[in-house]
């Protein structure tokens, strides 16, 4: 089947979230965005003295946003954990003064449900960002804010964003203006839907025949990173990646520019981190390296914050050319995950 039609079929899978953004987007600020404020005035009228941001794979990058923007702006304790590191570290804090935000598309992942039942028997406050409410994490969670919708990345995204902007704004920081372009992605998402195809697929067709990435990021687009990294790159495209937050590239992984000349993408934001990534794309490229850049200053954004949003269409643009040109069409399909091979327990059905 020619790529043309295959690109098309592509439209109906789950993992292919970009054609729907806009509208979810839109329909999730309009059904949500007063629960998750209200939660947020709740948080800090309560006495909370703690968050922490709890999640894995996917769902665990969506949520380290809202961490980052909490420590930005508020002087309210965050910490940000993988579910069963959450659970063996056994943090301290972890009592009826914290409140424990967790995600999972399906509601069922083994480990963030385990970190679930973990945290509500430390008598925290619990908090499920899921697509259904009828799952083992949507029945179980204090608050409950089921989606509907298959944008597993960026509605989480977005909550976590106007969950911490908004906390902060309660608490004196001057973050409206971000609030209100955030409310204002929906258009610029579907935009970039519409704009971004052209590029990405030229970038795919140029390097379906690499297997292994270097994927680098850093500041707000650190979890954008590790998710295409991780959760894209190795499970979609079932390439070799390897995910390093830019400045560490100087701490050792530049050695290897000596003997090999790797594709290295790089996701490039407009904030303070910018210029650290300029030194290091330099490095790369003068030493022989092929450098894919996906940079937020051409996407038309005005808040630095948010270049996760518009950084991701382009990048799953490319992931989707990137799995179909090697043969893999039907991009829902896992040979381990989800199948009962790796998840334990009762009713979990991930990974």
């Amino acid at each position: 089947m020619e790529l043309k039609k295959l690109a098309d079929k592509a439209h109906e899978s789950v993992l292919f979230t970009a054609p729907h953004l806009e509208k979810d987007l839109a329909r999730f600020f309009r059904e949500w965005s007063g629960e998750v404020e209200a939660l947020a005035k709740r948080t800090k009228e309560s006495g909370i003295k703690r968050i922490f941001w709890v999640g894995s794979g996917n769902s665990w990058t969506n949520l380290y946003s809202g961490h980052y923007v909490l420590n930005k702006f508020s002087a309210m304790p965050s910490q940000f954990y993988q579910a069963y590191e959450f659970i063996w570290q056994d943090p301290k804090g972890v009592d009826s003064d914290s409140l424990v935000i967790l995600a999972s598309f399906s509601g069922n992942t083994e480990d963030t449900v385990a970190a679930l039942r973990f945290a509500k028997e430390k008598g925290a406050h619990t908090v499920a960002i899921v697509s259904k409410k009828d799952s083992l994490m949507g029945k179980e969670a204090d608050v409950v804010i089921d989606y509907g919708s298959n944008a597993l990345y960026i509605i989480p995204l977005a909550a976590s964003y106007l969950f911490s902007l908004e906390l902060a704004r309660l608490s004196g920081a001057t973050v409206q203006k971000t609030i209100d372009e955030l409310k204002s992605m929906p258009a610029l998402l579907g935009k970039l839907y519409r704009e971004s195809e052209a590029r990405s697929k030229k970038l795919a067709e140029e390097y379906k025949d690499c297997n292994l990435f270097y994927l680098l990021s850093s500041g707000p687009l650190f979890g954008l990173g590790y998710k295409f990294c991780v959760t894209v790159f190795m499970e979609n495209m079932r390439v070799h990646a390897s995910f390093i937050d830019t400045p560490e590239f100087r701490h050792g992984p530049a050695e290897m520019l000596d003997r090999e000349d790797p594709v290295m993408v790089f996701l490039v934001g407009t904030d303070e981190s910018r210029e650290m990534s300029e030194r290091v794309i330099k490095t790369a490229q003068d030493n022989g390296a092929s450098v894919v850049l996906f940079d937020a200053a051409e996407y038309g954004l005005k808040d630095p914050l948010l270049a996760p949003f518009v950084l991701m269409v382009p990048l799953q643009w490319f992931a989707v050319y990137s799995a179909l040109l090697r043969g893999i069409t039907d991009l829902d399909q896992r040979v381990l995950m989800g199948r009962g091979k790796m998840a334990k327990g009762d009713q979990v059905t991930w990974p």
